[in-house]
């Protein structure tokens, strides 16, 4: 089997054929992995496909005669039938020469050959500690993953600046990094621009970060774009939007359908109306088009 690639599963099942000289009745394909457009020139990868030859047709030819010689194995069997009769004779001779001493022997080796199996067999468990202390690092491997982990930090500020920069955006940025965070502040005088409608600019561009950190071994990493404090408002707003929701859905009988939302909105949403013994809350749809519905609790 071979793994080939291409723009599209087609491309790289027309190259894996033509490499291989064969045609598509003789081998078996598996999609591996999707093409992906990415975005912004992040994210991009190209179809991979697995191609399998199929077994050449002459094995079941080469099957078929098995049978004739198991058959013809059968004869010597019939054979020695006749001889079978002969040997219980010998253990009957037997016996009297092995009544106890060789008898009792096998039983007593039986017994040590068992225990030999148990304490083979308890010997492997030592391995499954050891598993566990996998994630265990040294402190210079440790040293190690902050510093791949700043240096990526560093590497997104300046892409996002960038990226801002096409936007007709200028900005400044405050970093507040660390093992598990990155919080990245905008300074610019086109606040509103930034943010966009509803948070839209920001939260793609907090998605472009994420994305970015995944690519560069920094998945971990969890990144939030903030302008003057938008995070901290837009919670505030959300919790009363949650509220109000809720106060609807009680008045009304009925489901209250609110905005697509990022995830992490919804999230907010959900936890503030937890606790409410009237409604309750699920989401529904797709991202990017998911959204928070509001309905009265049964």
């Amino acid at each position: 089997m071979a793994v080939f690639e291409g723009p599209t599963v087609a491309e790289a099942i027309a190259t894996g054929l033509k490499q291989m000289q064969t045609t598509r009745d003789n081998v078996k394909i598996d999609v591996l992995e999707n093409p992906k457009k990415g975005f912004l020139g992040l994210g991009k990868r190209p179809a991979k496909v697995e191609l399998t030859a199929k077994p050449a047709p002459k094995s079941v030819a080469a099957k078929t005669p098995t049978p004739a010689k198991a058959a013809a194995g059968t004869k010597p069997a019939r054979a020695t039938a006749p001889t079978q009769p002969v040997t219980p004779k010998r253990p009957v001779t037997a016996k009297p020469v092995k009544k106890a001493g060789h008898q009792a022997k096998p039983k007593s080796v039986a017994k040590p050959v068992k225990s030999k199996q148990i304490s083979q067999v308890a010997k492997p468990k030592p391995a499954k500690a050891t598993d566990n202390e996998v994630p265990t690092r040294t402190p210079a491997e440790i040293a190690a993953r902050q510093a791949a982990n700043e240096q990526a930090v560093r590497d997104l500020s300046a892409y996002l600046l960038e990226v801002v920069k096409q936007l007709g955006i200028t900005a400044e940025l405050e970093v507040d990094f660390g093992n598990r965070y990155a919080s990245l502040n905008f300074d610019t005088p086109k606040q509103g621009l930034l943010i966009g409608k509803h948070g839209r600019t920001i939260n793609a561009l907090q998605d472009l970060a994420q994305v970015y950190m995944n690519h560069h071994g920094a998945s971990h990493v969890n990144v939030v774009l903030d302008v003057d404090d938008y995070r901290e408002r837009r919670e505030d707003t959300l919790k009363r939007l949650a509220e109000s929701t809720a106060r609807e859905a009680i008045a009304t009988g009925k489901q209250v359908f609110l905005d697509p939302m990022p995830s992490f909105e919804r999230k907010l949403i959900h936890a503030e109306l937890a606790d409410n013994h009237h409604v309750t809350t699920f989401s529904e749809g797709r991202d990017p088009h998911r959204a928070v519905v509001v309905a009265i609790r049964k």
